[in-house]
C-alpha cells in the first residue's frame, strides 16, 4: 500500500507488476506516475526498486516472498532454495550479494 493519494500493487501469476488505485481499481500504467509514488509498505518480488535481490540466471518462481523493514531500510526475501536473505532497500543495481540469515 502507499501513503495517499492510495494505491496498491500486486504480483501477478504471470510475473507482471501491477499498481491499482483505490478504490476504484483503476490500474495505472504510466511509468513516470508508479516511480512518484512513496510506498508504505512493500511485498512485493517485483519491479525496479528490487531488480537486486534476484541472483544470476534465476528462474521466475526461484524468488517467493519479500519484505521491507519498517523503518524501510531492508528488504528480507525467502527462495526456492530455504535461504532468508537481507538486502539493502531498495536494491536497485542487478545480481546484489545479500547477507544469508540463518534460521
Amino acid at each position: 500500500t502507499s501513503f495517499f493519494p492510495s494505491y496498491f500493487q500486486v504480483s501477478t501469476g504471470a510475473y507482471k507488476r501491477q499498481v491499482h488505485e483505490v478504490p476504484l481499481g483503476k490500474q495505472i500504467t504510466d511509468p513516470a506516475l508508479i516511480e512518484k509514488i512513496t510506498w508504505a509498505t512493500w511485498t512485493s518480488i517485483l519491479g525496479d526498486e528490487v531488480i537486486g535481490i534476484w541472483p544470476r540466471n534465476a528462474d521466475k518462481a526461484d524468488v517467493n516472498c519479500a519484505c521491507v523493514t519498517h523503518a524501510g531500510l531492508n528488504i528480507v526475501t525467502g527462495d526456492d532454495f530455504g535461504l532468508v536473505k537481507l538486502f539493502d532497500f531498495p536494491c536497485t543495481e542487478k545480481f546484489v550479494s545479500g547477507c544469508f540469515i540463518l534460521i
